[in-house]
């Protein structure tokens, strides 16, 4: 019961922050991502973003896999700006901090998609 109220702590500043645009970390991210990634609507919008990503090349337009050889896991923080047509990718974190990490935050930071089934929507990617 413990770790469930933590949750939803951690949910319910992670939702405050997002909406006045504070610093999320990682963890944060992650948290949110636990809670949704199972759900119907995230596996269909994850499924879209990854054919989106696969179409434009989008983990290899700037050569981030020839940083480094270990693995990083993404956080992509996905926001719908009020009046925009499409959703952004607001913010990337990463597992690591190293060249790799950095580059493939650079590569998705900014990116215009499909806006998702709800917000804030973490979308959680590996990069090998």
């Amino acid at each position: 019961m413990r770790s469930m109220l933590a949750v939803v702590i951690v949910l319910a500043s992670s939702a405050s922050a997002f909406a006045t645009g504070a610093t999320i970390s990682y963890s944060t991210a992650r948290a949110i991502w636990q809670q949704k990634y199972q759900t119907a609507e995230y596996q269909k919008y994850a499924a879209e973003f990854v054919q989106f990503n696969n179409h434009f090349h989008l983990d290899e337009r700037d050569g981030c896999y020839a940083l480094g050889s270990g693995s990083v896991d993404l956080m992509l923080f996905i926001t719908h700006p009020a009046g925009s047509q499409f959703a952004v990718v607001e913010r990337v974190l990463s597992s690591v901090d190293n060249a790799k990490a950095r580059c493939f935050a650079k590569s998705y930071r900014g990116i215009q998609t499909k806006v998702p089934p709800f917000l804030p929507f973490v979308l959680q990617m590996k990069m090998r």
